[in-house]
């Protein structure tokens, strides 16, 4: 259990356990927007596609390919642990990030009455989309919105806050709750946003927290997949 828990939360093993993720979202997103008027992908994939562009990486699938191969090639090198990555610890991954997404919707909803008592239903955006482009919003979720606001932003913040001299546990709480603010605005904007609403507002800066407290304690690659099974579920039980 100690080796799980160290490999799955380590750099080099969170990379390895997403990249299923990745290429999942890459190939829905491909053929789930096959003769469809407008390309759709999630929104955070399009902000890190506009920076990409800024360094010279254009094309979609192609740009892709090549940062998650310089990714891995710099965290192989860098912080590539003693022993390889028991890399069928992957069906286990998939085992407890399906559990944490079968409670998440539930605990946060719990914590979000506790805050506003009888807020509304959570209401989804993507009207007018194609199933395909739903899923793919779905699973590009838990990639890229993990990778901006957990990874980058919260730990971006995180790295400001302490070189400006605070400590790290307030540099810490300013950055999550920062982060997970605009992670939950993030939602409203843009044609495929969701219609705003106070309750849903503050479900989603809640999730931000919880996705926050998951991805410290068990890693990048346990949040992600357990964001992106939690959006497919949601997008499955609307079709039924």
């Amino acid at each position: 259990m100690r080796d799980y828990l160290d490999q799955t939360r380590s750099a080099w093993g969170s990379y390895l356990f997403v990249l299923p993720l990745l290429f999942a979202y890459q190939i829905v997103a491909l053929v789930g927007n096959l003769g469809q008027p407008r390309h759709v992908i999630n929104g955070a994939d399009a902000i890190l596609q506009v920076a990409l562009r800024g360094m010279g990486l254009n094309g979609w699938l192609g740009s892709w390919l090549v940062v998650a191969l310089l990714v891995g090639l710099v965290l192989r090198w860098r912080w590539s642990p003693k022993k390889p990555v028991a890399l069928g610890y992957f069906s286990f991954v998939l085992l407890e990030s399906t559990a944490y997404a079968l409670v998440f919707g539930s605990l946060v909803s719990m914590l979000t009455s506790l805050v506003l008592p009888m807020a509304p239903f959570l209401q989804m955006g993507g009207g007018g989309l194609g199933f395909g482009q739903k899923l793919a919003a779905s699973l590009g979720a838990g990639l890229y919105e993990e990778l901006v606001f957990r990874v980058i932003l919260t730990g971006g913040a995180i790295g400001l806050l302490k070189a400006s001299g605070v400590k790290r546990g307030a540099a810490v709480a300013v950055a999550v709750i920062f982060s997970s603010v605009i992670f939950s605005a993030f939602h409203y904007i843009g044609p495929s946003g969701d219609l705003f609403s106070i309750g849903s507002f503050t479900f989603r800066a809640i999730a931000g927290l919880v996705l926050a407290g998951l991805f410290a304690a068990r890693g990048f690659a346990v949040a992600a997949w357990t964001h992106a099974l939690y959006d497919v579920f949601l997008l499955l039980v609307g079709r039924a």
